[in-house]
């Protein structure tokens, strides 16, 4: 749903990465409401770095994660400041939780938690925001209207004589844009906003 992937075990705990903090927080609050609802709560550590794409999760990066969800307290999101900085821009919120000394290095982290405000439990909305067709570029409603008929980022690029690469960007800006989490998402709001002779 969020675009991640298990990257392996260590112990008790499970290492997923993601292409873009933002996803890999929205997916932390997405499994922290899971648990909870089974009566189940456990910590969550969210850092960035350069990452062994093959086998088991090894290097510093994997190493710093895995000791921010040892930090983090039952049910926190615990991530370092450079995740925030990163995720500026997507609705994304945090609050400041001081520093912390890790094993992996030499000067205290500097640390944030993810807070439970309205961008990251949509269903706990006071005031729910009607999606709007209009908030998208022709470009992106052209984009959008493939992803429904079911087409392929590259069968797109084919399409709208467009790269991949821009194809791709168009997706994560239409998909960030609407607050929806998937391309399936994304099909589904079109299926709502078209009706049989276009929109």
């Amino acid at each position: 749903r969020h675009g991640g992937r298990i990257a392996g075990t260590h112990g008790e705990l499970m290492i997923s990465r993601f292409d873009g903090p933002a996803r890999a927080i929205r997916c932390a609050a997405a499994l922290r409401d899971a648990a909870q609802q089974i009566g189940v709560a456990s910590g969550q550590g969210v850092h960035v770095g350069e990452i062994e794409m093959r086998g088991q999760p090894v290097g510093l990066t994997a190493r710093v994660t895995m000791q921010l969800a040892t930090h983090a307290g039952p049910g926190d999101i615990l991530a370092s400041r450079l995740v925030a900085e990163l995720a500026i821009g997507s609705g994304l919120r945090f609050i400041d939780a001081g520093l912390v000394s890790l094993a992996e290095l030499s000067e205290p982290l500097p640390v944030v938690q993810a807070t439970s405000e309205q961008h990251l439990e949509p269903a706990c909305r006071s005031r729910p925001r009607a999606l709007q067709p209009a908030t998208l570029t022709a470009r992106e409603s052209e984009v959008v209207n493939l992803i429904a008929d079911g087409m392929s980022n590259a069968a797109i690029a084919a399409e709208l004589r467009l790269s991949e690469h821009t194809v791709k960007r168009h997706v994560a800006n239409i998909l960030l844009k609407l607050d929806l989490p998937s391309r399936a998402a994304a099909a589904a709001f079109s299926a709502r906003h078209t009706g049989p002779d276009g929109p």
